[in-house]
């Protein structure tokens, strides 16, 4: 029998789980994040979901998840878009399905890809970063993948772009570039620069996709 492996993809919006071997994935499926049951609450989901698949001849998982981390205890801390201070999810995973467990940022696990298998192949220095939720970044330095002490030298998203700012990020944070291009924070950023009025959610993307001739007066309304 093959030996079979399952990666975890933990986001603040999604939950994303697949099996598959060296072959490559066999079989995957999402669910919105579940915050309704609390820390643990995540964590039965992802079992949960983990369970649906098949796990004959399991050999390890991989989990990529959202920040911060703490990875000596393997578990996510005061991540600014989550509602919780703490989620362990290395210690649950390893009781549950009785194989190795490890954790890293999801955007390092990206870097990480990129640098093995796709477009980051025989490069020694590249940074990835993705815009979603949050800001998050990951990045391979002389051909290593940078994690710092305590596995969160990545996160590029609370990066201070002005101390001063009236836009406040997930973390508590002034000014964080997360807090401006996040995808929880752009409406907050839209309606600083409109000065107190609202600008619905449809033509801001179309904006982003560009499509400025789609913006109207209808879509601007005063407060």
């Amino acid at each position: 029998m093959r030996y079979r492996y399952a990666s975890i993809d933990i986001g603040a919006t999604n939950i994303r789980v697949a099996t598959g071997d060296e072959s490559g994935i066999s079989e995957r499926i999402t669910e919105a994040t579940d915050k309704t049951r609390g820390a643990l609450g995540i964590v039965s989901q992802i079992i949960r979901m983990l369970k649906t698949l098949d796990l004959r001849g399991l050999k390890a998982i991989g989990v990529g998840s959202i920040g911060p981390l703490r990875i000596s205890e393997g578990c996510i801390v005061g991540a600014p878009n989550l509602p919780f201070k703490e989620v362990p999810i290395v210690k649950p995973l390893e009781g549950e399905f009785k194989v190795p467990v490890r954790l890293i940022n999801d955007c390092s696990a990206a870097a990480l890809g990129e640098h093995v298998y796709g477009a980051g192949r025989g490069i020694n220095n590249l940074v990835y970063v993705t815009l979603s939720t949050g800001i998050g970044g990951g990045a391979i330095v002389d051909g290593h993948l940078l994690q710092g002490k305590d596995g969160n030298a990545h996160e590029v998203g609370h990066l201070t772009i002005d101390p001063y700012s009236e836009l406040t990020c997930g973390c508590g944070c002034r000014g964080h570039w997360e807090a401006y291009c996040g995808g929880m924070n752009i409406p907050n950023y839209a309606r600083l620069l409109l000065r107190g009025r609202e600008m619905e959610r449809g033509p801001l993307l179309e904006l982003a996709e560009g499509n400025p001739q789609r913006l109207t007066t209808d879509h601007i309304q005063s407060r």
